[in-house]
Parts: C-alpha cells; sequence; structure tokens
C-alpha cells in the first residue's frame, strides 16, 4: 500500500510540475532536495548536499508559486531565475530566526542546525560565505529584470532576510533532534494519538445513534461542513495512510459521511417555512464545496501539515456551535452526555499527543517529569504547538466542559437520566 501511496504521488508531482515552465528542473530539484534532506537528518550531508540544501529548501514552495503564476509576460523567465537565490536567502534568513527563537528540541534540517552538525565553530562563516555566495548570485540576476520588479525584490529582500546580517545565534547543537527522529515518533504519542481517536469515536457512534433514534442530526451544521471537508483532505489528500493519524482520518470520514447523511435526510425539517429549508439540499452540496477548498488551501497556506491550526480551530468552532445548538433546539434532542464526553477527552488526548511530540522521541518516551512536562508544552513556540493553537485548544476545553454541565441539566429537566441515554 505504501509503494503504491508513494507512485501515485509521484505521478501527481510529475503531471504538477509539467503544467509549470521548467518543470522537469523542479521534478529534479524535489527529488534532489529530499536526498540531501535524508542525509541531514542521518547526520551524514556533504558539504555539496548544504549548498545545495539551501539552493533547494523552498522547491516545493516554488512549484505551488508556478502553478499560481501565468508567467506569460516577456521578461518572466529572467525574474523567476531571479527569485531563484532570493527564495534561498529568505528561507536562511527564516531558518536562522527559528533557531534563535525556539526553546524546545531543534528540527536537524533547519539549516543553520545543518551547518553546526556539519562545520562545528565554523559553522557561522561556512553558512555567511555561502550567503554572500547567494547575495552575489542575486545581484547579477537583477540586472535582467525591470526596474520596478528589481525594486519591489529589493525592497522585499531587505525586510525578509534582516536576520542575515545580524549576529548569527549561537549553536547549540544538545537541542538538535536526534539522528533517528525522523523515523517517527514516540509511542506515547501513538498512544494518545489513539486514545483521541477511542474518544471521538465513542462520540461518532453516540451521534449516530441519537441521529436516528430522535430523527435529526446530532453536529451543528458548520461544524459538520469543515470536519467532514478537514477528515478527507488530511485523510485522501494529504500523506494518505502515511502514519496512523492519517490512516484514522480515513475511518473519520467515512463516518462523518453517515452524519452527513443524517443531515441530509432530516436537516430540512428542522428549518420549516423558511428557505434555506426550501432549498436545504442545494445549499448543502454549496456549504460542502466551500468548506474543501478552504480546509484544503488553510492546510496549505498556514504551512499546517499536521492540521493542528484548522483541526484545533475547528473544534474551537463545533465547541461554541454546541452550546448555541443546545439553547436553540430548546431540548437534548440529537445530543448525550456521551457525545459530549466524547468530544471533550478525545480533544484532550489529541491536545496530550501534539504536546508530546515536542516534548518526547522515539528513544525518550516519555517526559522526565509531568512540571516539566506542562512547562515546556505551554511554554512552546514553533510548530506543531504555538501558542495560538495553546489558546484555541484552552478556550476549547473549558467550553466543552461548560456544554457538559449544561447539557447533563437539559437532560435531567427533560425527565431523562443522562448517563441511560446514549
Amino acid at each position: 500500500m505504501a509503494s503504491f501511496r508513494d507512485a501515485y504521488f509521484e505521478r501527481a508531482l510529475a503531471r504538477l510540475c509539467a503544467r509549470i515552465p521548467d518543470g522537469a528542473r523542479s521534478h529534479r530539484d524535489i527529488a534532489e532536495l529530499a536526498e540531501a534532506e535524508f542525509a541531514v537528518r542521518q547526520g551524514a550531508a556533504k558539504p555539496e548536499q548544504l549548498r545545495r540544501l539551501m539552493e533547494l529548501a523552498p522547491s516545493e514552495l516554488r512549484v505551488v508559486r508556478d502553478l499560481g503564476r501565468p508567467w506569460a509576460r516577456d521578461g518572466d523567465e529572467a525574474l523567476r531565475e531571479t527569485l531563484r537565490p532570493a527564495e534561498s536567502l529568505a528561507y536562511v534568513a527564516w531558518d536562522l530566526e527559528q533557531y534563535a527563537r525556539g526553546t524546545g528540541a531543534i528540527k536537524r534540517t533547519n539549516i543553520y542546525a545543518a551547518f553546526v552538525d556539519t562545520y562545528g565553530d565554523a559553522a557561522e562563516e561556512r553558512l555567511r560565505h555561502e550567503v554572500a555566495d547567494l547575495e552575489v548570485q542575486f545581484e547579477a540576476q537583477l540586472r535582467s529584470i525591470g526596474a520596478e520588479d528589481r525594486e519591489r525584490l529589493k525592497r522585499a529582500l531587505t525586510l525578509h532576510c534582516a536576520p542575515l546580517r545580524d549576529r548569527f545565534p549561537d549553536p547549540e547543537a544538545d537541542r538538535h533532534e536526534e539522528k533517528s527522529s525522523a523515523e517517527g515518533v514516540s509511542s506515547a504519542v501513538v498512544l494518545f494519538g489513539m486514545l483521541c481517536v477511542v474518544g471521538w469515536l465513542v462520540a461518532y457512534v453516540a451521534i449516530i445513534y441519537r441521529g436516528f433514534a430522535d430523527q435529526t442530526y446530532g453536529v451543528p451544521l458548520a461544524a459538520l461542513f469543515a470536519n467532514l471537508t478537514w477528515e478527507f483532505a488530511y485523510g485522501f489528500l494529504l500523506d494518505p495512510l502515511g502514519d496512523y493519524f492519517h490512516t484514522a482520518s480515513i475511518f473519520g470520514f467515512l463516518v462523518d459521511a453517515v452524519i452527513a447523511w443524517q443531515v441530509w435526510k432530516y436537516g430540512a425539517t428542522q428549518f420549516p417555512d423558511s428557505a434555506l429549508g426550501r432549498y436545504f439540499r442545494p445549499i448543502f452540496g454549496l456549504c460542502l464545496a466551500v468548506a474543501l477548498s478552504v480546509n484544503y488551501h488553510a492546510f496549505i497556506d498556514l504551512a499546517d501539515p499536521d492540521g493542528e491550526y484548522t483541526g484545533f480551530g475547528i473544534n474551537l468552532m463545533m465547541s461554541i456551535l454546541y452550546i448555541k445548538m443546545l439553547e436553540d433546539r430548546g431540548s437534548p434532542a440529537g445530543q448525550s452526555m456521551y457525545i459530549a464526553v466524547g468530544k471533550w477527552l478525545g480533544t484532550l488526548c489529541a491536545w496530550i499527543a501534539t504536546a508530546l511530540t515536542v516534548t518526547t522521541s522515539p528513544q525518550r518516551t516519555w517526559p522526565t517529569n509531568w512540571s516539566d512536562f506542562t512547562r515546556r508544552s505551554l511554554g512552546n513556540r514553533s510548530y506543531p504547538l504555538t501558542p495560538l493553537i495553546n489558546v484555541m485548544y484552552g478556550w476549547t476545553f473549558l467550553l466543552d466542559a461548560a456544554y457538559c454541565v449544561l447539557l447533563h441539566r437539559r437532560i435531567k429537566a427533560a425527565g431523562m437520566s443522562p448517563w441511560r441515554r446514549f
């Protein structure tokens, strides 16, 4: 299955590259970049590979850029060649900034980390030498483009490449990831990832059961559209079957599809005597198309391959809308404590799994102690656990707790047993 997946993506990449100028070169660049990154992760990079890593690091971004630009004007070929060293300089500057800012482990594929691993105390001098060569290439290419593009690129380089002019951060090789860390995550991450799946599975099963029992739907509409298309994009479009979590998302999508069918079947009856009720199914299809396009591009534009920003953002929206749905319906129809608690605990395990990715490794399965785990998790500043993700999770946790309390009271007020109502 993995070889089939890899062959599929190789064909898809070849088709994409065929649609852009100089696409064969872009295809070769990405393959060479993969080889260079693998050597860096293994601590076996040669000087030439480090030089090529600098030049090729933005290769994937170049493919996306070139696909989104017609490149039809005279002089566009020269502009594209000028952008290559400019993008490499910006990428190096970004890695230097991340190296200086980071408080946790530093990825070995960070360009400065790679130079430190190879050259030790001479890393700054060697990297500055390579940066100077890129700047010479950039200045030479500038002469071949128009005055307007020339000024725009100069301003952009001044804005984004300031770290190249500053003193480079002190090497901290003890913070570099272990050589084998690229091979996977700790078993603790997998454990809590699977517990997250179990929590959400309980919620999903209860949602479907209550939907059929009460002839309604058990997920707020906007949250359903967002979640269904998130599962589809994450499970089928972004590294399908690549790991436990992508595979679990395919199953999650299939369960979401059943809930979507309940919305399709019962949704119109929730809006009697309204335009939404009369045109519910066309609006349903339109909302799915909108949500899928937004979700997919959010993964790409937010540089969110693990779905942290998008996933926790949807979860926060869902928590708010569950409280609103409870109030709007005035009854616990389509809802149960098992749904509420399953979502609450599933989201908690999702956050713990994310936190463990930045505090553990395959060689160090569990944090040293829980106080250190809490401090490092809440203080982490880099993806996949940024301050924004921590804030979104914190509000989600509190809103889910509030929803559990409100739903418990509403079920008891309706004369039912909260825990006998699945």
